[in-house]
């Protein structure tokens, strides 16, 4: 009951609002939460009877991220992309929005949520669920295949969803440090690794409707650089292959320093949960 009148109250403010900035903003609540909601219903833990919680900006009382964490099943461009038969699944989110100004802070290059994400990304192997993807049978990370992971997403799905011309496309990665065998969420036998990451940022100038803008709104109205900039970035993921669950599991922070990453570790993605739903 509660949620049909959040939903209801959205409308009706969405139909008030409906000439100025904050509509932009409403509309991506309203739209992306039931959308999420539907895919959540399909990804690849809701369908193996896994929780996988990762909480969303609302737990912090910072104006930082997203209020919720959005959901989106990519099985066939993902498998297509790597040549293997895989589903993916990714949890995303990202800068909260300046709400009347209807677009999210991750087109403010002076904000610290600039470029910004968090999340996580589930990948099953359907060919040999025994099989992990980013590791080999002795545990130890295969860099390339991790790698592809966010590199997909940020490459085919996020620019591409902006209107970045695929000739402008720019992702490459650099590891700083990694460790293994890393306790995190109480559970044993993670992958830590911490890297930089030199990919296009978000900003444009607007030119015609994207399918991007419905999650983050609009791009600055005053903007007049170049279009997607190159932006260096800061990045941390935990990998681990659950063998129990036959599906690879990673926690994942971007963003344009270390403090940020850290109070996202700290704060949010840290607090997320892993466990097998009773029945």
């Amino acid at each position: 009951m509660r949620k049909k009148l959040f939903f209801f109250s959205l409308i009706l403010c969405i139909l008030f609002f409906a000439k100025t900035n904050i509509y932009n903003t409403l509309k991506s609540y309203i739209i992306m939460y039931p959308y999420s909601h539907y895919n959540r219903l399909n990804s690849i833990t809701y369908k193996r009877n896994i929780k996988f919680y990762i909480p969303g900006g609302l737990i912090t009382k910072e104006k930082d991220w997203y209020p919720f964490v959005l959901t989106f099943n990519d099985n066939e461009g993902f498998s297509k992309y790597t040549g293997k038969k895989l589903s993916l699944t990714i949890f995303y989110n990202f800068g909260y929005f300046k709400f009347r100004k209807g677009l999210s802070n991750y087109y403010d290059p002076d904000s610290p949520y600039y470029s910004s994400f968090y999340g996580g990304y589930v990948i099953y192997n359907n060919e040999n669920p025994d099989t992990p993807y980013g590791f080999d049978i002795n545990g130890k990370v295969k860099i390339e295949e991790l790698e592809s992971i966010p590199r997909y997403d940020q490459t085919r799905l996020v620019l591409p969803s902006l209107g970045c011309p695929e000739y402008k496309i720019h992702f490459k990665s650099k590891i700083d440090k990694i460790k293994y065998n890393i306790d995190y969420l109480g559970i044993k036998g993670w992958v830590k690794i911490d890297s930089t990451v030199v990919t296009n940022g978000p900003n444009h100038k607007y030119r015609k409707n994207h399918l991007g803008y419905i999650q983050y709104g609009k791009p600055p109205a005053n903007y007049s650089g170049e279009d997607f900039p190159l932006v260096k970035l800061k990045g941390r993921i935990y990998a681990k292959y659950f063998s129990n669950y036959k599906m690879t599991i990673i926690l994942y922070i971007v963003a344009p320093n270390i403090d940020t990453i850290e109070a996202c570790d700290k704060n949010i993605l840290s607090k997320s949960k892993i466990e097998k739903i009773k029945n």
